[in-house]
């Protein structure tokens, strides 16, 4: 438990931008190793109950302890914690029970009880909790609905040895480290659940981050660099999803995580020039000329870089928000979706995050249609899946440099479509066999290129499962080469 390994890779410092950080003491390479950890606490996630062995839904509870949530394969937990919490005679379980987002914050009080296990809370409660931000806001009120109060009233802090220092305000000081600081897990049904890793928790955040964090099948946590980093140079982590525009990035991580991000790709209007915000310029089109509007945060309106045209923000995050509800609608039809984007393609920057969710969305629809044995898709359905793919790793170079996850399954799915591709019109006479042979060692380059990225994910990840199954496709791939000679 929150046991790290590699620490001597990094130190922990502090200032008053960023609080604590960590900074690389050596150099690391890309694809080097700068910390294993296993969590301090996993907690369920939108008010489910799960067991705390599997983490199975359940709504069942230990015989014993009356508080602990078990399924009905696994009919014991922790001894200490269970005879800990069995010996509350007279505890109010029955509050604890009906309130179940309480269990999560009694493990919390569990792990300080505990002498072996105290020091990992000490690290816990150095993190960042913003608390203040917090106080009196919606999800002030809800944790003390739902957390705070049901645990005051089960009598639940008088049977620990810290009880003096358990008020209300502890209690909202333990809700915010977990909502701030917690990394988001996956259950074994593919849900969302917490984890909190004290040492993974140090990362600070950056839009274009320099490490990749992956978690195995036993939650276990490594952090592995993902471009060069020099001895000094502050190792961080993008806290969201990267393929969002500046404005929504900054409006979660504000909601989410109390600060206001002021990266090199957010402080940019044309994010490195990916434009994944930007916009076509109206103005510029009707005198053949190719500007772009950008958003200036500071006076809430998007302008032309070319001929300075503007238009209110306010106007085209409304417009976003409507093509948006519309994408949700018809998330499942191909047909409906091609709608859309030609629609998108006339107003929006051909990397702006709208287009690409919208390709991502049509690729995946096309990669179910090939994998399908009952349908026979045409020569068309592979060409746009290619052309597809192509066009998402253009905008994925961009903002991931290195080694990323998303970048490598993406070119896995362009390889294996364009090798099938060109098989089928090797088999309809359309290519000769030296024409095949130098498509398949494009896709092969392609292939390899992938798998070299996926090579460092832990061996219990579906990514390192897929890359068992793309290694053998490499292997197939190399032998219909040979062939070809």
């Amino acid at each position: 438990m929150g046991d790290d390994t590699l620490h001597k890779t990094y130190k922990i410092e502090r200032n008053k931008t960023l609080g604590r950080h960590v900074v690389a003491t050596k150099n690391l390479n890309a694809g080097e190793s700068i910390l294993l950890e296993q969590p301090i606490l996993i907690a369920a996630s939108n008010n489910e109950i799960r067991c705390v062995n599997c983490f199975k839904l359940t709504e069942n509870h230990c015989e014993f302890c009356k508080i602990t949530p078990l399924c009905g394969k696994c009919q014991k937990h922790s001894q200490t914690e269970c005879e800990k919490l069995s010996s509350m005679k007279g505890l109010q379980t029955d509050e604890l029970i009906k309130f179940n987002e309480t269990y999560s914050i009694i493990k919390c009080l569990l792990i300080k009880e505990n002498i072996e296990t105290e020091k990992y809370f000490a690290q816990f409660l150095e993190a960042e909790s913003h608390i203040e931000q917090r106080r009196n806001s919606v999800i002030w009120r809800e944790h003390q609905r739902n957390v705070v109060e049901p645990i005051i009233k089960s009598g639940f802090a008088k049977y620990l040895r810290f009880a003096s220092i358990i008020n209300e305000d502890f209690l909202q000081l333990l809700c915010a480290l977990i909502d701030v600081n917690a990394f988001e897990i996956r259950a074994p049904d593919g849900k969302p659940m917490k984890g909190v890793y004290v040492q993974g928790a140090l990362l600070s955040h950056d839009c274009i981050a320099n490490t990749v964090i992956s978690i195995d099948d036993s939650y276990c946590m490594k952090i592995y660099a993902s471009q060069e980093i020099e001895p000094g140079q502050i190792i961080t982590n993008c806290y969201i999803n990267v393929l969002l525009g500046t404005r929504e990035r900054r409006r979660i991580l504000w909601e989410s995580k109390y600060f206001h991000c002021n990266c090199l790709r957010c402080n940019d209007p044309t994010e490195l020039n990916s434009h994944i915000s930007s916009l076509l310029c109206s103005n510029c089109q009707g005198k053949n000329l190719s500007g772009y509007l950008v958003e200036n945060m500071d006076v809430g309106n998007y302008q032309c870089l070319v001929c300075c045209y503007q238009k209110p923000a306010n106007e085209i995050n409304e417009y976003l928000k409507l093509m948006q509800m519309k994408i949700l609608k018809v998330q499942d039809n191909i047909s409906q979706l091609e709608q859309i984007l030609a629609h998108l393609t006339r107003t929006l920057h051909p990397h702006h995050y709208v287009i690409v969710d919208v390709k991502q969305n049509i690729a995946s629809l096309l990669r179910s249609v090939i994998n399908d044995t009952t349908q026979c898709p045409g020569i068309p359905v592979y060409e746009r899946k290619i052309e597809l793919c192509q066009s998402i790793l253009q905008v994925l170079k961009l903002i991931l440099p290195g080694i990323s996850r998303l970048k490598a399954i993406t070119l896995y799915e362009l390889a294996s479509t364009q090798a099938e591709y060109r098989r089928i019109l090797y088999q309809k006479k359309i290519l000769n066999k030296m024409q095949l042979k130098e498509y398949l060692q494009e896709a092969e380059q392609t292939l390899r290129e992938s798998i070299l990225m996926l090579l460092y994910e832990p061996k219990a990840t579906p990514e390192a499962r897929l890359t068992q199954s793309m290694l053998q496709e490499l292997k197939y791939l190399q032998t219909d080469i040979k062939m070809l000679k």
